[in-house]
């Protein structure tokens, strides 16, 4: 009889195996690739009988799939083992006839064989996705919103050994960028770096994984502020110097003036300061900053400020790496145009 499974976050997923569950199907999908990816990795750690691996692991892809083969492994009986484990990556790969074709693995399933499907943009109205996730365990992985990346450095840090200060955490962030896999490669080098056990700092994770730009940037989205477009182009050219990529540089502006409009909604809903660093998701080491320029800038001027950084990013994406800088001069000469404030 199958049993109905609700989708389930991915450390729920891990629990549940950890605690020695092990479903037949297993669905991982989302467009945030490092989670996704390190899930499988550590699915097929787990799942893969330990007894003649060799015959009992396959791994397929979906852009280059023989579903004949993939049948006769999946129907096929385990060697000196309790069960199979085939391995399908890249799903959103597949076509609609070869989706068709697989429903047979969810409507007669071989209770020897555990099918793990993994993809980035699947198409969960097919009918073999929503089966494996109705039949199965899946795990739907999404980019993490900018104020739940804090709590993942501090829980990925605490894997490694590694215990950090909100400063560290934030010196992180704002060095490594939001991608998780970045994230998790720059978490590694301060663990070599550092030891297990290790107390991270601040100028520690500075010294390790580079330059910490978020001076700059906080002078740079000041200058704007001013409407001071000498001093913008100045201290843009200083963090491109310093081997910022342009559409970091971007990201960093749009970031800061999201969070600049979220602390005029808090200010304005008068909460208590140990709550506003949480809900903007920084340090409270950068609090004053942030609440000061909030104070300072009209509303209108960062909406404002939004609409041109959301064009100057669609711009970007079309350009060639040479036009870069000099869109990025346009777009400081777009934030400064009208006369300073304050």
């Amino acid at each position: 009889m199958n049993r109905p499974a609700a989708r389930r976050g991915p450390e729920e997923l891990r629990r549940e195996v950890e605690g020695g569950g092990r479903g037949l199907y297993y669905l991982l999908y989302g467009e945030e690739d490092y989670e996704r990816d390190s899930t499988c990795a550590w699915l097929v750690e787990k799942l893969a009988p330990e007894v003649a691996r060799e015959f009992n692991l396959e791994v397929f892809h979906a852009d280059q799939l023989s579903l004949e083969r993939l049948l006769d492994f999946y129907y096929a009986y385990p060697l000196l083992a309790s069960h199979r484990l085939a391995v399908l990556k890249g799903c959103e790969e597949l076509t609609i006839d070869q989706c068709r074709s697989l429903e047979t693995v969810v409507e007669k399933p071989a209770q020897t064989t555990v099918l793990v499907a993994m993809g980035a943009k699947v198409d969960m109205r097919r009918r073999f996705f929503q089966q494996l996730a109705r039949q199965g365990r899946a795990a739907e992985f999404r980019p993490p919103f900018d104020n739940q990346l804090p709590q993942w450095i501090q829980r990925h840090a605490s894997q490694r050994g590694l215990k950090m200060d909100g400063e560290a955490v934030e010196h992180l962030r704002q060095s490594a960028g939001p991608g998780l896999r970045e994230l998790a490669g720059e978490l590694e080098k301060l663990a070599l770096y550092a030891g297990e056990g290790a107390r991270i700092t601040g100028p520690l994770v500075d010294q390790v994984v580079g330059g910490h730009p978020q001076g700059d940037i906080f002078a740079l989205t000041h200058a704007i502020g001013q409407r001071h477009h000498p001093k913008a182009g100045q201290l843009l050219r200083s963090l491109l110097d310093q081997g910022e990529e342009p559409g970091r540089v971007l990201w960093m502006i749009h970031r800061h003036f999201q969070l600049l409009l979220k602390a005029q909604e808090l200010l304005r809903r008068r909460l208590p300061r140990e709550e506003l660093a949480g809900e903007l998701g920084i340090s409270s080491f950068f609090l004053d900053q942030y609440l000061d320029q909030a104070r300072r800038c009209p509303p209108a001027q960062l909406w404002e400020g939004m609409g041109a950084l959301l064009w100057a990013d669609d711009q970007l994406k079309s350009k060639a790496h040479r036009q870069e800088e000099a869109l990025l001069e346009l777009l400081l000469w777009r934030l400064c145009a009208s006369p300073k404030v304050g």
